[in-house]
């Protein structure tokens, strides 16, 4: 009487055993693992690992940051520059498939750095977000053929250049720009030259920060809606005027 057949193979069986070393011989052990295989795919891979390292980079300038290791005019620049990085890689449409977006990347690689999350979800720097008065006792050197300019005149240029971005700003929603590639730089940009005039808080500033922070959630491609552009050219409008009221 013949024995039964187990049901599957066993990790003991003859069949198991030969399948497996089979395997084995086809793998060539010397060589290095590949995670591509085409050009294309090493682009991607490539720069979903900057991605990874912008974080982790960030993550660290923003610990520095917050334990002064690092001052405001060293912070500043940093930070700006490394979103500006984070939001250039995933303008490309392979790039931004991938990582599908910041949760989905975290849970996919196991990614904490809740510091440098915090960040990106802004999409601002700290001193942006939160101005703080400039450190004392601190001078920038000047070209010696350039005179250093008074605080006045120094003064009226930031307010001529806030009030120069506000303009521009809202010309662009008259002019149906809708998208966040096209609205987040230069809201961006008007929060950066409002904080060069005052750190003071004004009505309407902190619309400000919660468009930058709606934008800055959207991808590069997606648009804002004419009810929200409506509402954002209403709420830049009134922030213009309670900040033309500082100024007198």
């Amino acid at each position: 009487m013949s024995s039964q057949q187990p049901y599957a193979p066993t990790a003991y069986s003859s069949s198991s055993f030969s399948s497996s070393a089979a395997l084995r011989s086809r793998i060539p052990l010397d060589e290095e693992a590949r995670l591509y295989r085409t050009s294309a795919q090493r682009d991607l891979y490539e720069s979903l690992a900057e991605v990874y390292a912008i974080i982790v980079t960030l993550d660290f300038v923003e610990k520095a940051y917050v334990k002064d290791t690092i001052s405001q005019a060293e912070y500043t620049p940093i930070c700006s520059r490394l979103l500006a990085q984070y939001s250039t890689l995933l303008k490309n449409q392979d790039v931004a498939n991938e990582f599908k977006d910041l949760d989905s990347f975290r849970a996919q690689y196991d990614i904490e750095y809740p510091s440098a999350i915090s960040r990106l979800r802004v999409g601002i720097p700290a001193t942006v977000e939160h101005p703080v008065s400039k450190e004392p006792g601190i001078t920038y050197p000047l070209a010696q053929s350039s005179p250093a300019p008074s605080r006045s005149a120094a003064s009226a240029r930031a307010a001529a250049d806030a009030t120069g971005n506000f303009i521009t700003f809202m010309d662009a929603l008259k002019l149906n720009y809708k998208a966040k590639d096209q609205l987040h730089p230069l809201l961006g940009e008007l929060m950066t030259s409002l904080n060069a005039v005052t750190t003071k808080d004004f009505d309407g500033r902190a619309k400000i920060i919660e468009w930058l922070i709606k934008l800055n959630s959207m991808k590069a491609t997606d648009e804002i809606t004419d009810d929200e552009a409506r509402q954002l050219l209403f709420d830049i409008d009134h922030a213009y005027k309670a900040f033309y009221t500082i100024l007198e």
